[in-house]
Parts: structure tokens; sequence; C-alpha cells
């Protein structure tokens, strides 16, 4: 069975590490871990360490530390989603999917079709989900929720290191001459790793996925994108649920980058 893994703020040796509330009170009344029982600490930032329990009071757990390593197991601040997040649940279905695969950052897109909304407290909860996930999957760098931004915004920064999640189906119709040049940004999912593979990569490309809402970009947005010089990643026939969607794009882009 894994060692129980709790989040701190900073590890450290040379003294006993408090647990925080939330942590102390699931190794405590939860877990109910007891002096002298094993477990992993790890600080969100790459951090970890083998810790043995101390002491265990009602609102208080210490731990003892030793041998810290660095052990992100994320792809170093190299790949990256923007998406228009579904409702409910949902949203903890993709989080959990990009912590897992290893994404290092999550940018929350409003787009014309967007279906949620975000505030301090919704972003708040995100962030909680990426905590128990990196617990559940044993990654030690906390991945990054950033704010809401437009489509339009996020296009002007990130276009050119970037590939849009989108049916070759479901493309504006266009005219003869036009739909050549759109034909050129189209990657099958098939060819996606051959042509990455191409061009080689330098350690400092930054890959990065835009994924729609369930509705899909808006022909405007998909023109847009393609003005920027955006790739776009048809990933096949079916149309795909978001979190599914997210789930292929983050294994390709892993395969790409390493």
């Amino acid at each position: 069975m894994a060692l129980p893994r709790f989040l701190v703020d900073s590890i450290r040796t040379e003294q006993p590490i408090s647990l925080p509330e939330a942590e102390a009170h699931h190794a405590s009344r939860v877990l109910r871990l007891e002096s002298g029982d094993s477990c992993i600490l790890f600080d969100g930032q790459g951090n970890q360490a083998f810790g043995t329990v101390k002491t265990v009071e009602k609102r208080s757990v210490q731990i003892v530390c030793d041998n810290i390593e660095f052990a992100p197991r994320d792809h170093s601040d190299r790949l990256h989603f923007a998406i228009a997040m579904p409702k409910g649940d949902r949203q903890r279905n993709v989080i959990e999917k990009l912590v897992e695969l290893g994404v290092d950052s999550l940018t929350l897109l409003e787009t014309h079709r967007s279906v949620s909304k975000f505030d301090e407290d919704g972003i708040d909860k995100l962030r909680r989900y990426v905590m128990e996930a990196c617990k559940q999957c044993q990654r030690n760098r906390l991945m990054r929720v950033e704010p809401v931004v437009t489509w339009e915004k996020w296009l002007k920064a990130h276009a050119s290191q970037a590939v849009i999640l989108h049916p070759k189906a479901l493309l504006p119709r266009l005219s003869d001459s036009a739909s050549a040049s759109y034909d050129s940004t189209i990657i099958e999912r098939n060819n996606f790793l051959q042509t990455y593979s191409n061009v080689p990569l330098p350690s400092t490309f930054n890959l990065r996925f835009a994924v729609g809402p369930e509705g899909g970009f808006t022909e405007e947005e998909i023109r847009l994108a393609i003005d920027h010089s955006m790739k776009l990643l048809d990933l096949g026939e079916r149309i795909l649920r978001v979190e599914t969607a997210v789930s292929l794009a983050a294994v390709l882009g892993s395969l790409a980058i390493n």
C-alpha cells in the first residue's frame, strides 16, 4: 500500500514539521496515523521527503523528515493547456487528467460558447482538485491554474507555440482559394509526432494546446486562430468530450517534447 502523502509549505530535516490544519485532520482523524507511522511530505514545488510521525494531538500532527529529493514528475514547464472548461463535476475530471499526465499549467479560457464562469472561489476549488490529484498520482510540483483570459488575448500571447484542437469536419466553409491555405495548418492525429519530430525542439520550447467548450470554437474564433498562424490538430472522425480530447492531446504533447 502506498504511503500517505501530505502537502506542506516547505520541507526541512533539522526540526519537526507541523502539518497544516486540513492535512493534520486528515492524518489524525481519517487515516488515524500514530507515532512511528511512515508518510511522505511534498511542498508543491517539486520536493519530497520520507517522514515519520512524531506526535499526534487533537489539532496537531508533527512529522520528522529525512532524505529530501527533487522529483517534480511533470514536464519542467514545457506543456500547457488553455481550456474553456465544462460544467460541474467534469471540471474535476479534466483537472485529474491534466495533473496525472504531467501538464504544467492550465489557463482558463473565456470563449463565445463558454459555459463556466470562474470567480476567485471557483479558481480556488480547481486548485484544491490539483492538490488532491497530486497526492493521488505522486506528483510533487503542483500544476498552476492561471486566471481567466479571453480567447483574443490568449492568442496574442501564445499563438506562435500553440495548437488548437478542432475537428477538421467542423472547419468553416471556405472558398477553394482559401481552403488550400487552411489545409496547410491542419495536423492529423496520426501525423502529430512526425510533424514535431521533423524539427528538433529546443529545451526552451513550450507546447500549448487550446481546447474549446462543448459547443466548440465558433467559426470566427477558428479564423482568428489561423490568422495568428496556429496549427489545428484534428483528433479524428468522432467528436470528443473535453476531458477525452484533453487526455489524448496531453499524451501526444508529452511524447513530442520528451
